[in-house]
């Protein structure tokens, strides 16, 4: 038999040193879990029970209901507040395209229809806009009633047309009274006087 190592620098046992000579506490660790789930739940206790004693103090300090309030639970009368505005702007806009592309009655009684906008400006175009219709006489204006004062002060009817023209001029001066009779002249003005007399 080979004889046993001998370390060069003597035995390394040092008798000061030592590992543990036990494992860890276990019980000490449980005890300790416990404990502390018992103080979790306690607390979870406590506070559910506070909140239940604020929510009967909030229940004897709220003020007394008007008759004419809402019931708890019911919907309120349209119109609500919108929840969802983007998606009722989606419907919104889906119920305007439906409406501008399909056929429909607006008032079936008097036949009135609804008609695509492709098909209406189809029609425009091949139709036209109406117009008014033309003056009966140019120095009237139009034909239709007017109301109102004019820019001068006169008061225009409102009947019919602004017939308030000036009157037609007869020939030769006739109804005017400036103009002269027949077989007269204009006799010279007499000449002013220095001074400023006649």
């Amino acid at each position: 038999m080979s004889a046993p190592h001998v370390h060069p620098h003597g035995d390394l046992h040092n008798p000061d040193t030592a590992h543990e000579s036990v494992d860890i506490d276990l019980r000490a660790i449980v005890m300790y879990a416990l404990l502390l789930a018992a103080v979790v739940v306690g607390v979870q206790v406590a506070m559910y029970g506070e909140f239940l004693i604020f929510a009967h103090m909030e229940r004897e300090a709220d003020p007394t209901v008007s008759p004419l309030a809402t019931p708890a639970g019911q919907v309120p009368p349209d119109p609500r507040l919108q929840t969802t505005p983007w998606a009722d702007l989606k419907v919104l806009r889906a119920q305007e395209s439906s409406f501008l592309h399909s056929y429909g009655w607006v008032d079936q009684d008097a036949g009135v229809v609804r008609l695509p906008i492709d098909r209406a400006k189809a029609l425009l175009l091949e139709r036209g806009l109406p117009v008014r219709p033309e003056p009966v006489d140019a120095a009237e204006g139009t034909t239709f009633a007017t109301t109102g004062e004019s820019t001068g002060g006169r008061n225009l009817p409102s009947a019919g047309p602004d017939r308030s023209t000036a009157p037609a001029q007869s020939p030769e001066g006739a109804g005017n009274p400036s103009a002269p009779a027949a077989g007269q002249e204009h006799a010279p003005a007499p000449a002013k006087k220095p001074g400023g007399g006649l």
